[in-house]
């Protein structure tokens, strides 16, 4: 799949905000504001998640352990050094002999009946794993983020809500109190809009403080230090999802890290298989070596060596210890493949759970987008019948209700639609750095993990 279909469909699936900035903001530990979108939010979070790191120590720790089994059929040379003295009694008098010895040896292993083959194989999917994993953790760092931001813009279009609540209820309260001073309604009027009124501003303060907990939600998402004050800068929005259900798990299931993850687990196991299938077979090695010995170090007047080796070695019978050891690794294949299944089956049910409650969320939208007229017509009308005496107060603090409960379903709605977006996002395994099929067909196709990854690379 091309790069630029990859990065369309990031563009298409992420809707909150707006375009990333050239830049990333720098970040001091001093108390300041910073205005942040979304897509800044996420490059901070990517730069200072402690996971991320750790997850780039996993791969370095695999790429290690690639280089030592690769290392292991080469080789090895030894050096082993010895000094002794004696003593010895005869007629009465003590002898001492004093001797050194040195050895020197290399040794390569010819045949390890698939040992060090099976070793290198592991370790090699044990990296392309890393590579997936750290992907993975990349994409799961960016969806906490985006659904930290995400929500903080909710709970700031709550306590807008609320706040015009409070001012509608503010208006309304004096010009009752207005009415009242001339007689025209009575006292229990101005003490139901006093009461609606206090329950508009408890309302507005726990929204105030939900805001707050959202901002501290995304403060610690994106890695940083309370005593900074985050202010969003994306506002939501609506634009209706271009792919069908099909198209998005057909993705999921290509792109999806840890669902390819679980397939080179199944050839983790395989090589495993191999590993202890080795113990079947016999083991040659060659050496050359020399030795030397004699009363000085490295003196050779008692011996000068040399010597070349071809070991054979077969273990005839191992009293069921190969055998046990084969079963062994192939019911964690079996195992392995079980988990790669219901790791798929998983990613579809993500998959579609997420488009099928964004599709709700849309509908929503569109139902509370005409509730919302509707109510603003209601409290308009009644509450000109009401400053016109034809009608009663509590009709008016109805209207009032139904619109300020429009504006908050509509806004939630829109949250609603945006945060399945993302979620669907992640659950289809839209890339942060890697395009995981590129990285398998170039893997599979002989590159090194350092060179599949830089043809994978998204920004590359």
């Amino acid at each position: 799949m091309k790069k630029s279909f990859i990065l369309a469909l990031m563009l298409v699936a992420c809707n909150i905000g707006q375009v990333a900035a050239e830049s990333q903001p720098v970040i001091e530990n001093t108390e300041e504001n910073l205005s942040l979108s979304l897509a800044e939010s996420i490059d901070i979070a990517l730069s200072n998640n402690d996971q991320i790191h750790a997850a780039e120590k996993g791969r370095e720790a695999s790429k290690w352990g690639l280089s030592s089994a690769r290392r292991s059929d080469g080789p090895t040379v030894g050096w082993e050094s010895n000094f002794s003295r004696n003593r010895s009694r005869r007629t009465g008098r003590y002898f001492y002999n004093t001797s050194y010895s040195n050895s020197w040896s290399l040794t390569i292993p010819v045949y390890t009946g698939g040992e060090l083959e099976g070793k290198i194989d592991k370790n090699r999917y044990l990296l392309n794993q890393a590579d997936l994993n750290l992907e993975n953790v990349k994409q799961t760092v960016r969806y906490k983020t985006a659904n930290a931001y995400a929500n903080l813009l909710h709970q700031k279009d709550v306590a807008r809500i609320a706040k015009e609540a409070v001012e509608m209820s503010n208006s309304q309260l004096r010009l009752i109190n207005e009415q009242f001073s001339e007689g025209a309604v009575a006292k229990a009027d101005v003490l139901m809009m006093e009461v609606r009124l206090a329950n508009n501003r408890q309302s507005l303060v726990s929204a105030l403080g939900n805001m707050e907990i959202a901002k501290y939600d995304l403060i610690n998402a994106m890695g940083l230090s309370n005593n900074v004050n985050v202010e969003p800068t994306d506002v939501f929005s609506y634009e209706p999802y271009p792919k069908e259900l099909w198209e998005c798990e057909e993705y999921a299931l290509e792109h999806r890290p840890d669902g390819i993850a679980a397939d080179y687990g199944i050839k983790i196991a395989d090589a495993n298989k191999d590993i202890a299938k080795a113990g079947y077979r016999p083991k040659v090695s060659g050496s050359i070596g020399r030795g030397i010995a004699g009363g000085q170090p490295f003196g050779m007047e008692s011996t000068d060596s040399l010597s070349a080796v071809i070991n054979f070695k077969w273990n005839i019978f191992d009293n069921g210890v190969t055998a046990a050891n084969v079963s062994q690794a192939d019911a964690l294949v079996q195992q392995s493949q079980y988990n790669a299944e219901y790791t798929k089956k998983n990613i579809s049910l993500e998959t579609r759970s997420a488009y099928e409650r964004m599709k709700i969320a849309e509908k929503n939208i569109k139902e509370a987008t005409a509730a919302v007229k509707q109510a603003e017509e209601s409290y308009t009308i009644a509450q000109v019948r009401y400053e016109e005496g034809v009608d009663i107060l509590l009709n008016l603090l109805d209207a009032q209700e139904k619109l300020t409960q429009a504006r908050s379903n509509y806004s939630n709605a829109l949250y609603q639609y945006n945060l399945y977006r993302v979620t669907l996002e992640k659950a289809m395994g839209v890339p942060v750095d890697m395009d995981v099929p590129l990285y398998v067909e170039a893997e599979k196709g002989g590159l090194s993990a350092d060179k599949a990854l830089k043809v994978a690379e998204i920004n590359g």
